[in-house]
């Protein structure tokens, strides 16, 4: 949800029209400014503020605890000639938001992100989870220093300046589902590579399930982060503590035909699954 926030009567003219553009996006926030950005603030995703950004810089500076979770902030001015990405500008979409508004308004949309401006995809941008020095790495690529890429799992990339492997180079971006952390002047992104096969006994609890995902994932030395989806039997679809599980780990649950997974060799089949859902193995 975004919040839409203002003080004055052209402001409220400016909000109006983005509330009516955008019903089901928006909720209006009523009274003095103050109060209403600190509501939106802590129930939206995002915040539209019809203030000036010295106002809104300060009403938000108390409220602001982690760039990876805060809500993206633009403000418009009083003159609906701009859209300033505040605050948020990758994390809380505000970059993206900003050039919505101004579209609705016919605003000019400010973005003053360095990698933005200078038309390069950040490394929080590119729908991977993202570990390590991301700022400084950012830097490196901006100031045309050396910035190696180390892929351990072939993924797509946009088009970024990175020497290739072996490179002789301070900086890099690792492209690995391996557990572990960033090094120094490096930065890790999780491809989503990995589906993690459940099967499970009729009442298993999700904690078990969820246990055994983990120690899987562990003993494997494989990164939770790079998970994209967990895998069943159909007959397992509803199984509760298997959907549990996909939802503590915020993955969809597929599921495939046992007549499927039968046609698939495993080294261990096994008359209970068999007997029980039609199928040798669920998961191995």
């Amino acid at each position: 949800m975004i919040g839409l926030i203002s003080a004055t009567a052209a402001g409220a003219v400016a909000r109006d029209r983005l509330a009516a553009a955008w019903p089901e996006r928006t909720r209006v926030y009523d009274g003095p400014a103050g109060a209403a950005v600190r509501a939106a603030f802590a129930e939206c995703e995002q915040l539209v503020c019809f203030l000036a950004t010295g106002a809104v810089v300060r009403l938000i500076a108390p409220l602001l605890a982690d760039k990876a979770s805060d809500p993206g902030v633009v403000c418009v001015d009083e003159g609906g000639r701009f859209a300033v990405s505040l605050v948020g500008g990758h994390g809380g979409g505000a970059n993206g938001l900003a050039g919505e508004v101004a579209g609705v308004l016919g605003a000019a949309p400010v973005v003053t992100t360095a990698t933005d401006a200078a038309g390069l995809a950040g490394l929080d941008t590119l729908g991977l989870p993202v570990e390590g020095d991301v700022a400084g790495v950012s830097r490196a690529l901006l100031d045309g220093v050396p910035v190696r890429l180390d892929a351990e799992v072939p993924w797509p990339l946009p088009a970024l300046p990175l020497a290739p492997p072996g490179t002789a180079a301070e900086y890099a971006v690792r492209v690995t589902d391996r557990a572990g952390v960033a090094g120094g002047r490096e930065v890790v992104l999780r491809p989503l590579s990995l589906v993690v096969g459940v099967g499970a006994s009729a009442g298993a609890p999700a904690e078990e399930v969820l246990g055994l995902v983990e120690d899987a994932l562990r003993e494997a030395g494989l990164s939770p982060r790079s998970v994209a989806r967990l895998a069943t039997v159909d007959a397992k679809a509803g199984e509760p503590g298997i959907v549990a599980a996909a939802g503590a780990l915020g993955v969809p649950l597929v599921t495939y035909s046992a007549a499927e997974l039968a046609g698939v060799d495993v080294p261990h089949p096994s008359d209970a699954p068999l007997a029980a859902v039609g199928t040798p193995s669920v998961a191995e």
